[in-house]
């Protein structure tokens, strides 16, 4: 007897369909072990498809590019050494619209919000790479584009998905 075909006796069986299921099945499988694979290598949070950097002229920025709205994100900034004793630090409106500042280490000499976004200025060390770390908190979800530009120099491009 052939066991992939339909019968009647002792319980009624449609293999047909049987055979449908199986295939849902181990579709199924594989998608649970597809999305399992992409949360351990971060593309929900933490981990190697999460973590950037972004570089510009005078400063690079490590940060996180997906985000959860319970989490607390970290930006580190490190300005390229300059003359100057004081970097001034500009993030876009996006950021302030888009996260709440936790805390700023170290914290700025000044800081100033307006149209644009917010500007921290630093007291930095002359000649000597400096590094400043924002841990802000996000405020909705989805994606926020977010330039950073420290002096007059041109701005790095961050992108940013924060989940629910």
């Amino acid at each position: 007897m052939d066991e992939l075909a339909s019968r009647q006796y002792p319980v009624q069986e449609h293999m047909a369909f049987q055979r449908r299921m199986w295939i849902v099945q181990r579709i199924g499988w594989v998608m649970l072990g597809v999305i399992s694979l992409a949360a351990l290598f971060g593309l929900f949070g933490y981990g190697v498809l999460s973590k950037r950097t972004a570089t510009g002229a005078e400063m690079s920025v490590e940060y996180e590019r997906f985000e959860r709205a319970t989490r607390l994100a970290s930006f580190v900034f490190r300005f390229a050494a300059s003359a100057n004793a004081e970097r001034r630090l500009h993030l876009n409106r996006a950021f302030q619209e888009g996260f709440e500042i936790s805390s700023i280490q170290p914290p700025p000499l000044r800081s100033s919000v307006d149209a644009d976004g917010i500007d921290l200025t630093f007291a930095v060390t002359p000649s000597v790479a400096n590094q400043i770390v924002i841990w802000a908190r996000p405020h909705r979800y989805g994606t926020v584009g977010i330039d950073a530009r420290v002096d007059d120099t041109p701005p790095v491009e961050l992108r940013v998905f924060i989940y629910p």
